[in-house]
């Protein structure tokens, strides 16, 4: 249980900060741009976290599941990034060589292999701004946030040049990366539609309705050419219970990754395809029951389920938010790629 709990805290740090907790991640001095590590050459394998011929943590899948990594076959790609997990006060962004994995727990392993089934990995290190930019208003924060999208949009317009090679792709983020693809989505595929971009998995973040020009939410399981959010909070929460209600967390679009609708019907146990643990060894089937409610996605677990924070703390399931729809996810990537006919 202690394995959950801590990276747990850590990764809630921003919706029960104190003022010492603040103290102890913020940066000493302002943003400088002499002070920003040197930017990843996407033409390196050491500027990116997987790769589809490389061994890393996009390869796995749960244990005692009949799951397989499947990318040696796949027919499409996924281009993931990755959310924070610089915690560190040392500077605004980290250094692109900076782990990608946050107390023990590995993105690349709880999100990003929710695609290996049917999907070769693209998931590039980039300068990442640290945790505390999300609260800061001084100003540095944007301006590291800006490092950040730099290279992400650099990754992708690599990927587009020398990986893709007319093959169906996804986008798929979390959090600060779900914020990330939204300008690769605005630069790139907004504007001009591109018949290999099958969809877009963007939890975590806020993603305003009216946001892009052309695309828009996805309103079924099998729509293509659009993109998905949901952000997953305990059932009955309210914007209140959180401690930064700032703009750029809220007012998002809400699509229920049980149902893939819009609306805001209850999904029931039974729909809910499955949910895989923190410790990666076990699935969770009929378990989640979900419901949109406003920008909220309202889910209901048991409580000695692991998947959230315990009682007594704030209702934010954010670390869960691939965990906790898994399988669902998993079978949505085929759902849309047989729509797409490719």
């Amino acid at each position: 249980m202690l394995r959950r709990t801590i990276p747990i805290l850590s990764l809630f740090l921003l919706t029960h900060c104190t003022t010492m907790l603040l103290f102890w991640i913020k940066p000493s001095d302002d943003f400088n741009a002499e002070d920003v590590p040197a930017a990843p050459d996407y033409s390196k394998s050491d500027a990116w976290a997987a790769l589809p011929e490389t061994k890393d943590d996009a390869d796995e899948v749960p244990a005692n599941t009949d799951l397989k990594d499947q990318q040696s076959t796949a027919r499409a790609d996924v281009f993931y990034v990755h959310p924070t997990t610089y915690l560190s006060s040392d500077g605004w962004n980290a250094p692109y060589t900076a782990s990608v994995n946050v107390y023990g727990l590995s993105p690349l392993r709880l999100q990003a292999s929710v695609f290996n089934g049917s999907a070769r990995i693209f998931a590039p290190r980039y300068r990442q701004a640290t945790l505390y930019s999300f609260v800061d208003d001084s100003g540095s924060a944007e301006k590291a946030f800006a490092v950040a999208r730099e290279d992400v949009l650099r990754a992708f317009q690599y990927y587009l040049k020398h990986h893709n090679k007319g093959r169906p792709f996804f986008l798929a983020g979390h959090s600060q990366g779900s914020m990330l693809l939204i300008e690769v989505l605005a630069e790139y595929l907004d504007t001009t539609r591109n018949p290999n971009f099958v969809a877009a998995y963007l939890p975590g973040w806020a993603v305003k309705p009216g946001r892009f020009n052309r695309l828009k939410p996805c309103k079924s399981a099998t729509d293509t050419g659009c993109f998905i959010s949901w952000n997953s909070k305990k059932w009955g929460s309210v914007p209140e219970d959180f401690a930064i209600p700032a703009t750029r967390y809220t007012d998002g679009v809400c699509i229920n990754p049980i149902t893939w609708t819009m609306d805001n019907k209850i999904a029931e146990a039974a729909e809910h395809a499955g949910a895989i643990n923190f410790d990666f060894d076990r699935q969770d089937l009929n378990m989640v029951t979900a419901r949109c409610e406003g920008d909220m996605l309202w889910v209901k677990v048991p409580e000695d389920s692991g998947y959230g924070p315990k009682r007594g703390e704030k209702e934010n399931f954010h670390v869960a938010d691939y965990s906790l729809f898994y399988l669902d996810i998993r079978k949505n990537v085929e759902q849309r790629l047989k729509a797409l006919g490719r």
